[in-house]
């Protein structure tokens, strides 16, 4: 490498290879010769040469000659040559702002072969000063264009570090392939440890996604020079600390030869997923990619469930591991992974189709199974199928009634996915099912996935309105409707209650302020009971770790947290695959489950109550004065 660096080099500086790098991309014309006395460049041929074989300390001993060169002769062309090297060696010293600008002294005299270089050492030394995005911008156009090998390993590390540093993980990874294919023989053992290092910092998801794009490709390789083979490696890694059968199994079918020494524990792990296995205390949940609004959900589900299980404060005994149903998996692989992981208890059911399908998990493999969202009725049978979450179109009932009350109707509902809008609202004229939703008043269902159209409220004169979106669909309804309409809030709607509007209640729900003005459903009891000291300790416990109060599935991912901790808090303290065993300690998680008593912040009921649905009551509280 050393020879072939400083032919290169000279190369440079003999104007034989002027045109050789940066012509090829279509960007402005390179100089096609650095026209140098002979006199110049018999001088600078040993310091270029001493340069391209020299270490680091050796490259730097070098700058008093090359100074000394440049000053000799400030008129030849070659003393770019040396001013670019000096650049590289202030670069070295960490001397940032030196190399950057005599890099671009360097450019400043035009599109050249040494203007490259120079281009390097400025993206250099701007990646080093903490400014990857803007290194990345001057350092891409050059990939796979320089000519010198040493100049080109300089950039292929610096380029790849700078799209790590922007995060920039599809880039990097793309970049690493580049720069292990384009290394040296003698550095390319160097330069997979330095890769294999930087692997370790790209989301996992990347990395998935690395390896089916590389087996889509086909793309033959020797094994040296695969990054396939390394990505693999650290997937595998993964597979065995997390115990991920799912990705054992992918890794198999799509990474065997390139697994190297990490094959036969992946087999073996891949091989026991069906091993029944319980580790103390765990607890296993179980998310959803499907859709933006479950993938919203299950975001604010994590948070609640890590705030039950009580895994930010300090000496928590509790152990969470999660999974997805999104990409090419299933919601069977990702719970026969939590299960192998040793998960005692699982967290489940974002929306309908997710629980339904985890409630069957429960019942086929005998694991009590906590719902977030209830599933098909059908569903609810079998002594391990636990209902913690509620409909979120109950809340929209409960709310176009109270309206209806008060003469607030006809009442339109705005926003909210398509299956609330369904379960929600009326059925077309004449369809079966019409009459539930007619009788609570709701005559109009408008979705909010673009901008909030006011005139449709106006031909069925409507005087009551429900949100059920988002925060963003919230605030356009809320400044188109006229001010004589009256607003309520349901569930999902997380935005702070306009004056004089209605907000759904479930227990302590919502979590935004000392309650005034609650109204029960009929039967609930006395609306000065509500706990009001304990919502605001509630409150209080929550902004303690999070910006702003719990939105309606973080509650009930921290009631499914506590509950779930009341599952395998008192179970045995080390792990068993027994099968018997395994049983046993399911079936204690299911006794203790189901008659555990605690705070619950989405009901008034302190637990199942020896049940398998969580009881709960929606009432609605009026918000201070009127609009």
């Amino acid at each position: 490498m050393a020879a072939l660096a400083a032919a290169a080099l000279l190369a440079l500086a003999a104007a034989t290879a002027g045109a050789g790098c940066g012509a090829q991309d279509g960007g402005a014309p390179v100089s096609p010769a650095l026209a140098g006395s002979p006199a110049a460049q018999a001088e600078l041929r040993p310091l270029l040469s001493r340069f391209a074989n020299g270490a680091r300390a050796e490259r730097i001993a070098l700058e008093p000659e090359l100074l000394a060169f440049r000053g000799r002769h400030a008129s030849d062309d070659l003393a770019r040559v040396a001013t670019v090297h000096l650049a590289w060696i202030a670069l070295e010293r960490g001397d940032l702002r030196r190399a950057e600008a005599l890099a671009a002294e360097v450019e400043a005299a035009g599109r050249s072969a040494i203007g490259d270089l120079a281009r390097v050492i400025r993206g250099a030394a701007l990646r080093r000063a903490g400014k990857p995005r803007p290194a990345f911008g001057v350092l891409r156009p050059l990939v796979s264009k320089m000519i010198d090998p040493y100049v080109r390993e300089l950039l292929n590390e610096e380029v790849t570090t700078a799209a790590m540093e922007a995060n920039a993980w599809t880039q990097a990874i793309e970049l690493m392939s580049v720069w292990l294919r384009e290394a040296d023989d003698d550095r390319r053992a160097a330069v997979r440890a330095q890769i294999g290092a930087q692997l370790r910092e790209v989301p996992i998801d990347h990395l998935v996604r690395a390896l089916r794009a590389g087996q889509a490709t086909g793309e033959v390789v020797s094994p040296e020079v695969d990054l396939r083979s390394l990505v693999a490696e650290r997937l595998a890694i993964v597979a065995r600390e997390r115990r991920d059968v799912a990705l054992a199994k992918e890794l198999i079918d799509r990474a065997d030869a390139a697994l190297g020494t990490q094959r036969d524990a992946i087999f073996e792990l891949a091989a026991g997923a069906d091993a029944a296995r319980v580790e103390p205390p765990t607890v296993g949940l179980l998310l959803s990619t499907r859709t933006p609004a479950s993938r919203r959900r299950g975001v604010e589900i994590a948070a609640g469930v890590a705030h039950g299980l009580g895994l930010l404060r300090p000496g928590s005994d509790a152990r969470l591991v999660s999974r997805d149903d999104g990409g090419e998996g299933s919601v069977d692989e990702a719970l026969n992974s939590l299960t192998a992981e040793g998960a005692a208890v699982l967290i489940a059911g974002s929306d309908r189709e997710q629980a339904t399908e985890a409630a069957k998990f429960a019942r086929t493999h005998a694991i009590p199974v906590l719902l977030v969202h209830p599933p098909e009725p059908a569903a609810l049978d079998g002594a391990f199928v636990f209902v913690v979450g509620e409909e979120p179109a109950r809340s929209i009932e409960v709310l176009a009634a109270a309206l209806a009350e008060r003469g607030a109707k006809p009442v339109a509902l705005v926003g909210g996915d398509a299956d609330v809008r369904k379960d929600a609202a009326p059925a077309p004229a004449g369809a079966a099912g019409a009459a539930p939703a007619a009788e609570h008043g709701i005559t109009l269902a408008l979705p909010c996935d673009g901008p909030f159209d006011a005139r449709a409220l106006r031909p069925p004169a409507i005087r009551g309105m429900v949100l059920a979106g988002d925060a963003r669909c919230a605030e356009q309804a809320l400044r188109a409707a006229p001010r004589s309409v009256t607003i309520a809030l349901a569930f999902e709607t997380a935005i702070a209650p306009p004056p004089g509007s209605l907000v759904a209640t479930a227990g302590l729900f919502p979590l935004l302020a000392a309650p005034s003005g609650a109204q029960p459903p009929p039967g609930a009891g006395d609306p000065r009971a509500t706990p009001s000291s304990g919502a605001a300790a509630a409150l209080a416990a929550w902004l303690a770790t999070h910006p702003s109060p719990p939105s309606f599935w973080a509650a009930l991912g921290r009631d499914a947290g506590v509950l779930a901790w009341a599952g395998v808090q008192r179970l045995p303290k080390t792990g068993t695959e027994d099968p018997a065993e395994v049983k046993a300690r399911r079936l204690a998680a299911v006794s203790a489950m189901s008659t555990a008593t605690a705070e619950l912040w989405t009901t008034s009921a302190d637990g199942f109550g020896g049940r398998r649905v969580l009881p709960r009551v929606i009432g609605h509280r009026e918000s201070g004065k009127a609009r």
